[in-house]
């Protein structure tokens, strides 16, 4: 990626500025550079660091929408579920989900096999252009000895059996995140993360860009742009209002647990006291328990896990999933952020589960748009749809968008071990393939590069502390070509070595020293950076 430039950002006019680099911000900017507009992207933190960070790191294709006859979204679901498949194949693995079947007329056999009936149909095409590894298999019923053997201690009062669809798991959802901002960078879109928007630029009504403040040095600068499209995620209201709209945007909290109980090959999926369902996610080798959602609206600010919520979530999944016993010093990680919601019943706070596109030029604030989504994986069709309007409102024709085909750097199917060892041969560096593999698994073709800065600096081929998988030249190359710019970008969402779970004193002591070497930063500065790292996972 280029190197952050927030001089170009204050000196070029564009075509579409982003405000958010959330995944659906990311998708957009991707989308719209890669058919022809002059795009730019700022955010206020870093990429994919709010609820593109937390989720449960699944790809669904709508098939439990399907229970309230949204056949449609269940439709588009299986689409955007494909096109993650094509575009980013490295970074996907099929998963089996399992669902206890009941003598119910919700939950029994046969309305769960109309379901899937419907689904085979719908999602006919499932495979279609999708690489052999990732082809799904269609939905069945299987046998009750085999659901108690699949779903330790699940609940058997009247349970007739179980009921066992195909999803994706993201391997290393913030690899898959990042790639779509390399996408986009590649495409020729300005990103810079670490700039915060202020407020909006009018000419007359039209809105003509943002004021923004560049985070890291204090600056503030103009960002001029023919359309403005707000994707500022749990902020999204606030830019909503500064244009002019009177529309709510609604926020509820959701969460998920990473334990420390080993996960088999297969998620399971039961519900709670309250009848939401859960499910218990295998991930990385650990069991993913979620996702709750908060009982009341949330605020911007409520990005915080409380003792209480945590308590609570621990008890549904023990409720859900007996055999979990989960208790609080089981857990690994909090996964938490605010999502888009809606009033559902008697005016609790319900999931939106249909995202929108918002044109504010009828709110008198032409130029301006807003988008509301809750899920990661229908936002490269947002991001398509979004690019549509915008090009209308601007007058200009764009190509058709190919990002439901065109892979994203990293994420393609290759022979990457293949390269990274030549790379070792022609630079003498000596690494296992075990070794090689796990740099493949979140570089991609990348991998090679790293090798070679091994090359360039021994020193660095070093883990970061013993047992540590990850090595050193890996924080110096997100540093150089990933744009991360604070410690927590490192540990958390580009080397991953804190992804599930505090890494070690040694891990985030060595990792800052590295960062501080390249950044410049003083003790002072590498003290508050560890601090923010170290409060991010004290949390409950």
């Amino acid at each position: 990626m280029r190197a952050r430039d927030v001089d170009n950002l204050a000196t070029t006019t564009y075509d579409l500025l982003v405000i958010g680099g959330g995944i659906h911000g990311l998708a957009i900017a991707y989308d719209a550079a890669s058919r022809g507009l002059r795009t730019a992207l700022i955010e206020a933190a870093d990429f994919g660091g709010a609820a593109s960070f937390n989720h449960q790191r699944t790809v669904h294709g709508g098939l439990r929408s399907l229970q309230y006859g949204r056949l449609r979204y269940a439709r588009q679901s299986i689409l955007e579920r494909r096109a993650l498949a094509r575009i980013a194949p490295w970074l996907l693995r099929p998963l089996p989900f399992l669902v206890g079947t009941y003598r119910s007329m919700t939950r029994g056999r046969l309305p769960l096999r109309a379901a899937f009936k419907i689904d085979e149909w719908l999602g006919r095409d499932r495979n279609r252009s999708v690489e052999p590894e990732l082809h799904l298999p269609p939905a069945r019923l299987i046998s009750k000895a085999a659901t108690q053997r699949f779903f330790p201690g699940i609940r058997s009062d009247k349970l007739t059996g179980g009921a066992q669809w195909y999803d994706y798991q993201m391997v290393h959802p913030d690899r898959l995140t990042f790639a779509f901002a390399a996408a986009a960078d590649r495409a020729g879109a300005t990103l810079a993360n670490y700039v915060e928007a202020l407020a909006p630029i009018r000419e007359g009504e039209r809105i003509a860009g943002m004021r923004a403040r560049d985070v890291i040095s204090g600056r503030e600068f103009a960002v001029k742009a023919g359309a403005t499209v707000n994707a500022a995620g749990a902020h999204g209201g606030r830019f909503m209002s500064a244009f002019g709209s009177k529309r709510e945007y609604l926020l509820l909290k959701a969460m998920s647990l990473l334990t420390n109980r080993k996960a088999g090959d297969i998620a399971l999926a039961a519900p709670a006291a309250h009848g939401r369902m859960l499910t218990l996610v295998p991930w990385q080798g650990l069991g993913l328990v979620g996702t709750s959602q908060s009982p009341t609206f949330a605020t911007p600010g409520d990005t915080g896990a409380s003792s209480a919520e945590i308590e609570t979530l621990i008890a549904d999944g023990n409720l859900a999933f007996p055999a979990l016993k989960l208790t609080r010093e089981d857990v690994r990680l909090v996964h938490r952020g605010l999502v888009p919601a809606v009033k559902g019943r008697n005016g609790a706070p319900e999931l939106r589960m249909m995202p929108e596109v918002y044109d504010h030029a009828a709110e008198g604030a032409p130029g301006a748009f807003s988008i509301a989504g809750a899920k990661y994986s229908s936002a490269r069709g947002v991001a398509e749809r979004t690019t549509n309007m915008v090009a209308r409102r601007l007058g200009k024709r764009v190509a058709p968008s190919r990002t439901a085909t065109t892979v994203l750097p990293g994420a393609g199917i290759a022979d990457h071990e293949a390269l990274a060892i030549e790379r070792c041969r022609a630079t003498g560096v000596e690494l296992s393939i075990a070794e090689i593999r796990h740099l493949i698994a979140r570089y991609g073709e990348r991998a090679a590069d790293i090798v070679s800065l091994m090359h360039e600096r021994p020193e660095s081929r070093t883990p970061l502390a013993p047992g540590e998988p990850t090595f050193k030249a890996e924080v110096l190359y997100v540093i150089r070509h990933e744009m991360a710019v604070r410690l927590s970008d490192i540990i958390l969402r580009r080397t991953t070595c804190g992804s599930t779970g505090h890494p070690g004193d040694e891990v985030i002591r060595t990792t800052a020293g590295l960062a501080a070497a390249e950044l410049g930063w003083d003790h002072e500065r590498t003290g508050d950076e560890i601090e923010g790292v170290e409060r991010f996972y004290a949390v409950g």
